[in-house]
């Protein structure tokens, strides 16, 4: 089986598509046919829905994405290969399956892709920001989310070439059903390292400090991302400067 199936089809409801297009359809994914239940997160290009299996009643979270250019379809081919190769990890969202269909079949215009993962119970801020209503969090607490942050970015730089996340936010934090921390939005990950040096032309630094500015969150940007000038290497330690901001919660 390819990477990314074919394509996906409605079983039913009408063809024409907006934002909520996908509730209250059947979806085929694979051998999997899913009921869509609600819409649970957007932005940007992609919507998250919940989707539930409608052999076993399993749900799970559907995430569908646009791409109306080549470049933005290779980024998500990349994120959904990355989540193939994370998946399995306590602290990663599970990846299950994912499946394309060209701009060409599609009736939006746009190339379209499913990606589909385990459903988790909600992301960590809104916890944290319910728990501040009851005073401030307990350090056990503060220690077992910043461990299970930890053993997630562990899995990703310990692959082969390491893997940056380049996004480590507290937004990418999920809390699954036994609150365990689970990683997610593989989107700005990337293997790619820099080392910039006196031979960098001013066009070769603003290439990459736009790349940057795609992938990464300004407040957390590690020294050497924020300035290129400095000349220091670029890798996937600035995931480690982005944990440590996190630190205190």
């Amino acid at each position: 089986m390819s990477l990314l199936q074919s394509a996906f089809d409605f079983l039913s409801g009408s063809a024409t598509r907006d934002d909520n297009d996908f509730v209250g359809h059947t979806v085929e994914l694979g051998d999997l046919r899913l009921g869509v239940k609600r819409v649970i997160a957007e932005g940007g290009y992609a919507f998250v829905y919940e989707a539930q299996d409608l052999e076993n009643g399993r749900e799970y979270a559907l995430k569908r994405l646009l791409s109306d250019d080549e470049e933005k379809s290779k980024t998500i081919m990349q994120e959904v290969c990355l989540m193939r190769r994370l998946s399995g990890h306590a602290n990663i969202v599970q990846f299950v399956s994912a499946a394309s269909v060209g701009k060409e079949e599609s009736d939006t215009g746009k190339a379209e892709f499913l990606i589909l993962t385990e459903l988790c119970q909600g992301q960590l801020v809104d916890a944290l920001k319910q728990a501040e209503c009851r005073g401030p969090l307990p350090s056990d607490t503060v220690l077992k989310i910043f461990y299970q942050t930890c053993r997630a970015v562990q899995h990703l730089h310990r692959q082969n070439p390491p893997i940056t996340h380049r996004d480590l936010k507290i937004e990418n934090l999920l809390l699954s059903s036994q609150a365990t921390i689970k990683l997610c939005d593989f989107g700005s990950a990337t293997t790619a390292r820099h080392s910039p040096n006196y031979s960098w032309s001013a066009a070769r630094r603003a290439n990459v400090e736009e790349e940057i500015a795609r992938n990464t969150t300004p407040i957390y940007r590690a020294p050497e991302v924020l300035d290129l000038y400095s000349n220091l290497p670029i890798t996937e330690k600035q995931d480690v400067w982005v944990r440590h901001c996190h630190q205190p919660l």
